[in-house]
């Protein structure tokens, strides 16, 4: 028992102070010599920041200062850093005391660099956690690591996190700003409340401290046996002596076999009986395994031998293909030997494992054995037969506890051989310590493994594991041992070189890579070359040339198909050790002839054994010494054809069939191809570059040659290949489009430099044009063409178009396209083409190749160790240039402190002599670098014609600028004269260099390069080429466009110029001062604006005032401070808009330049800035709110244009701070228009070449005046346009009552005639103004195809307005249509015109003008064009096919409306606005018995009707009764309690509902707080019966809740002001109006045809329940009629990005569907984005290209499945699919959000829920019935009652509730989650009884198990239960209580009959008497108990009660009832299978 001290009460109130109280046991604990070691593994990369970095050592030295409080020397500490490195600050044992460990940490470095978490918790495994370090693990010392992280790992986190798990350590994640709360709960242990920490800055660290050091203590309480020097106590009263924990681990596979069972099935008897079973002697558990593993009883399952003797009779055979060993293992680790599952490892008590296996394993053990080893579990293997041996003794303990059997009748024989090793470990005679292995000493040595890649993923698997240990004991590093690793099987395939990785972390973390591969043949002798060729070279690290003995380790299954003699012996001669290693089917007088000796050829049967017996190896690859011969390796010899060589260079571009003959079904067979091809080559600039290409009937470019510089890179690109698709292959144009655009220096050919281009033709569909002459083409010009066909490929000609016709490939199948890779590599890499004759393209021979290069290199000493590095940058930059003296020249100049030329221009004339000189350089020395002085040495005196330059001549002028550290004079004016004198720079930069001087050297920043080392300078010359090589022309059109791009921003500071800023002023001037200096102002680049505010606005100087950046500087210095005592931000915020941001005034937002405002303020403001802020966002302004003091940050966040563009000082000193980051968010790049924080949308697109324009105008009476200006305006608007049949188009419409239109847009193809007609024109003349009738009219008849309408196209449709005066009809609805239609309209009114409703019918409300009158209406004509200008293309659409009902029919629909209002004591101002709303609302609707109905709701604590729907039925009580309302008042809002109450009791019939009819039900919400009740369960109830939720939020609304209520944006609406109400109300009634019109559409739709998308939930969510969702595809699939002119199907799976299985039109049978379905394999990966999906699917497959018949009126639905949260926004994508009347319907999980998937929903009530995947089953029939389309009617849709029941069929159930005060709080849930339970069972005698105990001090019944037979009867008494009080909780007395009266046969039970005893225990507090004993009595009678704790339940006392850990249940929100409800109600139904599942009534 622990023993409770006293704490002096001062020490007892420190602990109450600190919050620590409910954790006082564990900081007891900590301080009563518990041990512990602890690993911080610590974030140190480049997103952190030095400044950020000083919090986290600050956070360090308190937590540890914490620690060591708690748990003095005891606790020991290590600490790594990690970035892309990780980095030992110091290990356990590095200091002997704290202090020593606080004093490293204030000293400890930022180090800087990437995020690689993974690899920072492999390096603390393999480094930190072994006794060499100082760890304690062996002794039972708790281990627990802190992993400190600031963003998301770019490294898998998972794996070494796992590992951590399963070695019993206790792992915390603390993830600070961006880090990614789903990897922090990858990496921690469980549960995840306990162990994930998450702050939002790096300041508030400090507030989890307390936190993290209670979490800490608990962790070492759990794991950390007791105190140091005492034995540890057992259960039993004794020591740990004479016990232990023995688990059998049995193979029940088929290697055993059914008839063999009962033999294993007798030795686990044997060994059982004969051992001291019991609960304090030896404890049992067993598991079998096959494919998984299966535990059949856990060490705490049973008290005594006979049980288990009994359990193990019971035992049946599994049987099963696979025998996953390793898995078995691991599940071992994971759950057999914790202290839940009875494990008694923390009390000292030693575990044992016993595996029983027949056969070899099927999966790798390696990660099992090492958490069994780490957790100290002795391991014993009993092998049947010898085909287990290698296996087993790779995972014991030793090899010598592996005892072997020849058969299985001799297997029960083993347990008398075992008997005596498992008594040595109980009786402590047998003591194993397993410890890692320590770093061994050794010599250098160069050691390369080359191996067999053919040999199988296990034998694979075995050999990584051997060279990871390897490594582990090796001194790895650049000056001792290097290690390489080549693959072979025919051909030979490097992974790593010898200098590739230079730290034993790197190299392990890289073993990865080492994979089994598939091939039947292998060449040894060509892998010796490759090895000899390729890897005994200094520039590959090795050291053969420095004496460093070279050991090559070959490791090979198979026979060699080539010779291996000579290869070996050319090794040999050079000195080098080869050993030979071989396994199964290796010859092994072959690896005699490799082998150097004979003494070092090892043959084993199975290299899995070397993973248990690696000394004989090992020592020869650390021991071995060798006298190295000098010959130097030789290169290989060339031929003409073919070149044996594996230095490969090539161009190599793929030309891929993106045709339906491809299809989605066979691209991943073309796309694996590809990959494997490019896995085989070295990908770099320098050596193999790939490019590709596809086409149908057209081409598509995916990436040229120069794309890509890595591997991994092109292979991540081929691997998001997605076809174009078509049925046209014109596969002659595509190759010679190839050839064209290709194959050009420009796009990254290396041709002129003489390099092999290779193109590969991939197709499966026959030419349709000439390919034949183009073939021809292509190999004249040097092109060597492959070809690669399947399917419906012409195989013949395909011979004819390869180079020579071995060159064509062709199988039948495309599932055999990815291993054609093998066969067609060895061509691919050495044939070359030769033609006797040979034509260059135009583009090889170059007009004005003349060109002067010159070099600036850095020649500093400090750049000496890597001078060679930079003399090769020099060479491979010259190589591929045409030098001479016409043509090419160069000079190279050092620099230092002073320049030195090394040659000038004119000094050399070839190549060659250049090269020379280069290659002869010596370095200049010097010790700093004056960069701007040599550039200015560079213009005057090498870039001048006495010294060679030609610039006088046009010839251009190249200079490159490498330097490796910083400038110590000014660069800047120095780079502008070079720039201005015509010199195009390059900057190289490397090391220490400053990436802003080199930007400032470079001609832009593109042309800026930098690197980190000297040796990645390779990877720039190409680069550098690219743009050097260039013809003239393009060159200059390529300096063109980087100036274009260089940034242009109108940006104007608005400074805070009020009393409170004067003593400040100083300061923010300075500011402004320092952020114009990084800006480029000009008259064409940045314009700058400053303006002052306090009481009003005040200009200092507009955007045009100054054209240069000294002058504004200058302008900024003579600013005086304005003064003033008020702050009106929001004024200052209109002037601006409206005085500043204009083109008088110098703004070029027309022009599309990105316009910004930098707000600068130091209060909050005295005005409203709400409206002012939304206004500047709507004009397109980029706002950035900068606080100072005590500043309003809502405020800023509101006005800013994004939340990330708010910034806070505390004083105006602090400014500086800030400088850097507001300088990158204002890094706009015009290409993309996107700043480095994401502004988007900031620069218009380009010109769409075509428009369809239809001018509008009123000929009303009131215009007869401005008519003829009118016109004039028409006419200018088209003289600015391009008129033209492909062009823009023009019609003209006339309207006032009725329209007219005088010509449409097909009426005229040329401007003037145009132009001639808008003269001719009359005015009208008439009345009233209908407006709304008008802009329908254009819609039916101006923009329809017939009219000239090329909408269809994507062409822009555009309504240009011109209005004089109010419309008298509806213009909303007619509006809507209109840009539903994708119509942008523009609107131009006179003063007479209602401005509102100009900005409701234009597009957005800075497309509304307004005029004096029409005279007038050339002011905006610039503005307007420049905006129509402005619209981008629309994708192409077809006609839609809903036909909504006209606007005469939605006059006449009936509504049922329901206003619902706020009344609290908050809105009591606001409550007249409100009435006035409603009022005006009401008038807007048609209100009669039959037609509209209205009622009126208040609510604030409670909801009160003013009056029902039926109550009045004439328009004028309503609105009378309205306006006489009163305000209700009260103080609680309780919306979601309002809500419901009009769901239950006003939208009724009895109310005057009529829902049931069909009627639109509406319900709009005007609130002005947020709810203190919760709103989500009402939501779901009111849109379950179909109601529409409209919110209007005023005053303090949550914006999240109302926007959750109403569950779409459009539906949201909000009014800051009471004013604010009048201007949203039509806007309101026009959405209304709008839902309901779309709600009620009448869909004329083909019943008999179907297209039906099934979009799969691809991502890790899923991973679990894939099959089963693939089961109830196939299941739904079975029920339709699948054919072409019938149903049709496609399937699409999603996570990060959606793939297409197969398209609706990719089968036209049903057999052919079912077996693609069969095929899909689960597509895994993070994040879930159902968005990006939802829009993929809307565009991709519904598409008629691809089968949808949306056109043709078939209905069209989509299924979604989903596991998990969507990581982007679901809203507008499901709003389109509804829009296009796609009928989406939504499967869910637990794990998914219901609002989500109901947004997404055709409805809400379209979306099924099942708690996982597995219980597809149960909603399989109300899914398939909506396919059936019954619910197609014009009524709102009904609910489908979608959630698939899991009911109890039999049981007993007793609820025993605590009943104590701590629970009255939460009574009525409690009692509901009965009630909910209570709902969901079969309720009758011989179905399921329910009984119901309370209990706090004493139990009282509530009723019995046999007192309700019916479950109204249940139902009707629960609901009247209250709980009985009390202040004590006696928990152990109620379980006596229930075993002794409830479940028993007087009371109901029906244990006797065999019907299921279950116990459902809900708690709130911790019990204040034994629980144990009566729990162990309930267990012992069969009762299963379901613990569920609430409130301040404990959580130790839950898992006591719970008959397993998976049946305890902690609720701690009220939102957690529902979920935990379904939970338990799941795991009852599938507990041991007692009971079933089906689907509820």
């Amino acid at each position: 028992m622990r023993r409770h001290r006293l704490l002096p009460l001062c020490a007892l109130l420190g602990v109450l102070f600190a919050g620590l109280l409910p954790n006082l046991e564990a900081q007891e604990d900590c301080a009563q010599g518990l041990e512990a070691d602890i690993y911080f593994l610590v974030d140190s990369s480049w997103s952190m920041g030095k400044e950020n970095f000083e919090h986290v050592r600050q956070f360090l030295y308190s937590l540890i200062q914490s620690l060591h409080q708690a748990g003095g020397d005891r606790f020991k500490f290590a600490l790594v850093q990690y970035s892309n490195k990780p980095r030992t600050e110091f290990q356990l044992n590095s200091y002997p005391t704290t202090q020593g460990v606080l004093a490293h940490i204030k000293a400890m470095p930022y180090r800087g660099g990437g995020t690689r978490t993974g690899l920072g918790l492999d390096f603390l495994i393999r480094t930190h956690l072994t006794t060499a370090s100082g760890s304690r693990a062996v002794e039972g010392v708790a281990q627990a690591v802190v992993v400190l992280t600031d963003g998301r790992s770019q490294d898998d986190v998972a794996e070494p996190a796992q590992v951590l798990w399963l070695a019993g350590v206790e792992v915390f994640a603390v993830g600070v700003q961006d880090a990614v709360d789903s990897e922090l709960r990858e990496m921690a242990s469980k549960p995840h409340d306990i162990h994930v920490f998450s702050v939002d800055t790096f300041l508030t660290l400090r507030d989890i401290i307390q936190d993290l050091v209670v979490g800490l203590c608990d962790a070492v309480t759990r794991s950390g046996g007791g105190p140091v020097a005492n034995e540890a106590p057992v259960a039993g009263g004794g020591t740990a002596q004479e016990s232990a924990d023995l688990v059998l681990l049995i193979d029940g596979s088929q290697n055993v076999g059914a008839a063999n069972f009962p033999f294993v099935h007798d030795l686990a008897l044997r060994i059982i009986e004969r051992l001291d079973v019991g609960r304090d002697t030896v404890r049992v558990a067993l598991a079998l395994y096959n494919g998984n593993p299966q535990i059949k009883f856990y060490l705490n399952s049973y008290d005594s031998k006979s049980s288990v003797l009994e359990a193990v009779k019971g035992l049946a055979y599994s049987g099963g293909d696979e025998s996953n060993l390793g898995l078995a293992l691991e599940e071992v680790a994971k759950s057999l030997l914790s202290q839940t599952a009875g494990g008694r490892a923390d009390e000292g008590v030693p575990q044992i494992l016993v595996v029983v296996s027949a056969g070899p394993s099927t999966d790798d053990t390696g990660a099992g054995d090492r958490a069994l080893k780490r957790a100290s579990v002795i391991t014993f293997g009993i092998t049947i037969g010898d085909t287990a041996t290698a296996d087993l003794e790779a995972v014991a303990t030793d090899k010598s506890f592996v005892l072997s059997t020849p058969d299985f009748r001799a297997v029960a024989s083993m347990g008398d051989q075992l008997l005596p090793y498992i008594n040595g470990v109980v009786q402590r005679t047998i003591i194993v310590h397993n410890e890692f292995t320590e770093v061994v000493a050794v010599g250098q040595r160069d050691i390369i493994f080359l191996i067999d890649s053919t040999m199988g993923a296990t034998i694979i698997n075995s050999v990584r594991e051997f060279i990871r240990r390897f490594v582990d004991i090796m001194p790895i590093g650049p000056d001792q041992v290097q290690v390489g690793v080549v693959q072979f099987s025919n051909i030979p395939r490097l992974e790593m070189d010898l200098n590739s990785h230079g730290s034993r972390e790197e190299l392990t973390a890289a073993l990865g890579s080492i994979k089994p591969r598939s091939g039947q043949t292998i060449n040894i002798g060509a892998a010796l070359d490759f090895v000899r060729t390729n890897m005994l070279r200094s520039e590959k690290g090795s050291r053969i040339q420095q004496g460093v003995p070279q050991v090559l380790l070959l490791m090979t299954s198979k026979t060699s198909s080539d010779s291996v003699e000579a290869p070996a012996m050319a090794l040999q001669r050079l000195g080098v050790l080869t050993l030979a290693a071989g396994s199964k089917s290796a010859d092994e007088q072959e690896l005699r002839k490799i082998a150097f000796a004979d003494s070092f050829v090892f043959h084993m049967r199975d290299f899995r054994s070397l993973v248990r017996n690696p000394k004989a190896i090992v020592n020869a690859l650390s021991t071995l010494a060798g006298v190295v011969v000098t010959e130097v390796p030789t290169e290989p010899v060339m031929e003409i054809t073919t070149v044996q060589t594996q230095k490969v260079v090539r161009d190599i571009v793929f030309l891929v069939d993106g045709s339906n003959y491809i299809g989605s079904s066979n691209l991943p067979y073309v796309r694996d191809f590809m990959i494997n091809v490019v896995n085989q080559l070295d990908v770099r600039p320098e050596r193999v570059q790939i490019g590709l290409l596809q086409f149908a009937d057209r081409q598509k470019i995916e990436f040229y040659l120069n794309s890509y510089s890595s591997r991994q890179d092109v292979v991540n690109k081929i691997s998001q290949l997605r076809l174009t698709g078509g049925s046209v292959l014109n596969t002659g144009a595509a190759l010679d489009y190839a050839l064209v655009n290709m194959f050009k220096a420009s796009t990254g050919s290396r041709r002129r430099q003489g390099v092999q281009q290779v193109l590969v033709l991939i197709t499966g569909g026959p030419a349709q044009d000439q390919v034949k002459s183009v073939a021809d083409k292509l190999a004249l010009s040097g092109v060597l063409t492959f070809t690669v066909t399947s399917g419906q490929a012409d195989e013949a000609l395909m011979k004819t178009v390869a180079f020579v016709p071995d060159l064509a490939y062709h199988e039948t199948s495309f599932s055999s396209l990815p291993a054609m890779a093998e066969l067609i590599m060895p061509k691919l890499i050495t044939v070359v083409g030769d033609t006797d004759v040979t034509t260059i393209l135009e583009e090889t021979v170059v007009a004005g190749a003349e060109r002067d290069v010159a070099f600036l290199i850095d020649g500093t000493e400090n750049v000496q160790a890597d001078f060679a590095y930079i003399r090769d940058f020099i060479i491979k930059v010259i190589e591929p240039l045409d030098i001479g003296t016409d043509r090419v020249r160069v000079s190279v100049v050092q620099h230092s402190e002073r320049p030195t030329p090394t040659f000038y221009l004119d000094t050399y004339q070839t190549k060659d002599d250049v090269i020379r000189a280069v290659n002869g350089m010596t370095l200049a020395g010097g010790r700093s670098l004056n960069t701007g002085a040599a550039l200015r040495f560079m213009k005057d005196t090498i870039l001048s014609e006495r010294h060679g330059s030609r610039s006088a001549r046009n010839v251009p002028q190249f200079l490159i600028v490498l330097a490796g550290g910083r400038s110590k004079d000014n660069v800047k004016d120095s780079a502008g004269a070079l720039k201005t004198q015509g010199v195009v720079p390059f900057g190289v930069g490397v090391k220490d260099a400053d990436p802003k001087q080199i930007e400032a050297i470079s001609h832009n920043p593109s042309f800026a390069f930098n690197v980190k080392e000297f040796s990645e300078l390779s990877s720039i010359p190409q680069r550098l080429n690219n743009y050097v090589g260039l013809p003239r022309e393009e060159l200059t059109q390529v300096l063109q466009q980087a100036q274009s791009n260089a940034a242009k921003r109108d940006i104007v500071f608005l400074l805070d110029g009020s009393d409170n800023t004067r003593n400040g002023f100083p300061e923010l001037k300075l500011f402004v001062q320092s952020i114009v200096e990084s800006l480029s102002v000009s008259k064409s680049q940045d314009r700058v604006s400053v303006v002052q505010f306090a009481d009003n606005p005040e200009i200092n100087f507009y955007l045009n005032a100054h054209k240069t950046k000294n002058d504004t500087i200058n302008a900024i210095d003579n600013l005086r401070h304005k003064g003033g005592r008020h702050h009106n931000i929001g004024r200052a915020l209109q002037f601006v808009r409206h005085s500043v941001f204009t083109s008088s005034t110098g703004s070029r937002r027309l022009e599309g330049v990105p316009q910004i405002l930098i707000l600068i303020s130091s209060k909050p403001s005295t005005d409203n800035v709400r409206s002012p802020a939304f206004a500047l966002k709507e004009h397109g302004i980029v706002s950035v709110g900068i606080g100072v003091g005590e500043a309003n940050t809502k405020q800023l966040e509101m006005i800013a244009y994004k939340p990330g563009f708010t910034y806070k000082v505390t004083d105006f000193s602090k400014l500086p701070s800030i400088q850097s980051q507001l300088v990158v968010t204002l890094n706009i790049n015009k290409e993309t228009g996107e700043t480095m924080t994401g502004i988007s949308d900031l620069v218009v697109e380009l010109e769409s070449p075509q428009r369809d324009i239809v001018f509008l105008l009123d000929g009303s009476d009131d215009t007869r005046s401005g008519f003829q200006a009118m016109k004039h305006f028409v006419q200018r608007v088209v003289e600015s346009l391009s008129v033209g049949e492909n062009k823009d188009r023009v019609s003209v419409v006339q309207y006032s009552r009725e329209q007219q239109t005088h010509f449409s847009l097909n009426t005229y193809k040329e401007k003037q005639n145009v132009l001639a007609a808008v003269q001719q024109l009359n005015h009208k003349g008439g009345r009233p103004l209908n407006t709304g009738a008008a802009l329908d009219y254009v819609r039916k008849n101006a923009f329809a195809e017939n009219s000239g309408s090329r909408h269809q196209d994507g062409v822009p449709q555009i309504l240009i307005l011109l209005n004089g005066g109010r419309s008298q009809d509806d213009v909303a609805s007619a509006i809507a249509a209109l840009k539903q239609d994708k119509v942008v309209p523009f609107c131009v009114g006179t003063r007479n015109a209602d401005i509102l409703e100009l900005q409701m019918i234009a597009h957005n409300p800075s497309y509304a003008f307004s005029v004096l009158r029409f005279d007038d209406i050339e002011s905006i004509h610039q503005q307007l064009v420049s905006f129509v200008k402005r619209v981008p293309r629309q994708q192409p659409r077809l006609k839609p096919h809903n036909v909504l009902v006209s606007v005469d029919q939605t006059e006449s629909i009936q509504h049922d409306i329901v206003f619902l209002l706020d009344s609290s004591d908050e809105m009591q101002i606001f409550f007249k606005a409100i009435l006035g709303f409603v009022g005006r609302m009401v008038d807007k609707f048609n209100v009669e018995e039959n037609k509209d109905r209205v009622s009126v709701v208040q609510y604030s604590r409670q909801p009160s009707v003013e009056f029902f729907l039926n109550t009045y039925k004439t328009q004028q009580k309503v609105a009378d009764n309205v306006r006489i309302l009163k305000h209700k008042g009260g103080r609680t809002l309780n919306t979601g309690a309002a809500l419901q109450y009009v769901k239950d009791n006003v939208f009724n019939a009895s109310s005057g509902s009529r829902h049931h009819q069909g009627v639109p039900q509406i319900l709009v919400l005007l609130t002005g707080g947020r709810s203190n009740d919760d709103v989500r369960h009402a939501v779901e109830n009111l849109r379950g019966i179909g109601v529409m939720l409209y919110v209007v939020g005023t005053k303090n609304a949550d914006t999240l809740e109302i926007q959750s209520i109403s569950q779409e944006a459009s539906h949201a609406f909000f009014a800051a002001e009471s004013s604010d109400l009048s201007d949203i109300e039509q806007h309101v009634f026009s959405v209304i109006k709008k839902g309901v019109t779309t709600s009620i559409k009448a869909v004329i739709n083909d019943t008999e045809k179907h297209d039906v998308v099934f979009l799969i939930d691809g991502s890790h969510d899923s991973r679990n329940g894939f099959e089963e969702i693939r089961g109830f595809v196939k299941q739904m699939v079975e029920s339709l009629n699948i054919d072409e002119n019938r149903d049709q199907v496609a399937v699409v799976q999603y996570n990060r990005v959606a793939t297409v299985n197969f398209y609706l039109n990719s089968y036209s049978s049903k057999s052919d569907v079912l077996n693609s379905i069969g095929t899909i394999r689960h597509k895994s990966g993070r994040p879930l984005n159902i968005g990006k999906a939802l829009e993929f699917v809307r565009h991709n497959v519904f598409a008629a290209s691809v089968g949808g018949r949306n056109a043709d009126s078939v209905p069209q639905y989509l299924y979604v499945f989903s596991g998990g949260r969507s990581g982007d926004d679901v809203r507008g994508p499901a709003q389109s699919l509804k829009e296009n009347g796609i009928k989406t319907f939504t499967i869910g999980t637990q794990n998914a959000d219901t609002l989500e998937m109901q947004t997404i929903s055709f409805t809400p009530a379209h979306y099924f829920h099942v708690i996982e995947f597995n219980n597809l089953q149960s909603i399989h029939p109300s899914v398939e019935a909506t396919l059936r389309g019954t619910e197609d009617t014009t009524e709102f849709p009904t609910v489908i009652d979608t959630i698939g029941k899991i009911i109890l069929q039999s049981a007993d159930v007793v609820f025993l509730i605590d009943g104590s005060d701590d629970m009255r709080a939460s009574e009525r849930h409690i009692l509901d989650f009965v009630i909910e339970l209570v709902k969901q069972m079969e309720i009758g005698p011989s179905k399921v009884q329910v009984a119901l105990i309370q209990y706090s001090t004493e139990p009282t019944t509530d009723f019995l198990l046999k007192t309700h037979s019916l479950k109204d009867d249940v139902l009707s008494h629960l609901s009247n239960v209250k709980l009985k009080g009390g202040s004590t909780v006696n928990t152990g007395v109620a379980l006596g209580y229930v075993k002794n009266n409830v479940f028993t046969a007087s009371s109901g039970s029906r244990a006797q009959q065999g019907v299921p005893q279950i116990l459902i225990h809900l708690s709130g507090r911790k019990s204040e008497d034994d629980v144990l004993g009566p729990v162990d009595k309930l267990r012992n009678v069969g009762i299963v108990l379901f613990s569920v704790g609430v409130n301040d339940a404990e959580r130790l006392e839950m898992k006591q009660l719970a008959h397993s850990p998976k049946a305890e249940y902690f609720i701690k929100e009220i939102s957690d009832f529902p979920l935990v409800s379904e939970r338990l109600l799941s795991d009852i139904v599938s507990y041991k299978g007692t009971v079933s599942t089906g689907v509820g009534e």
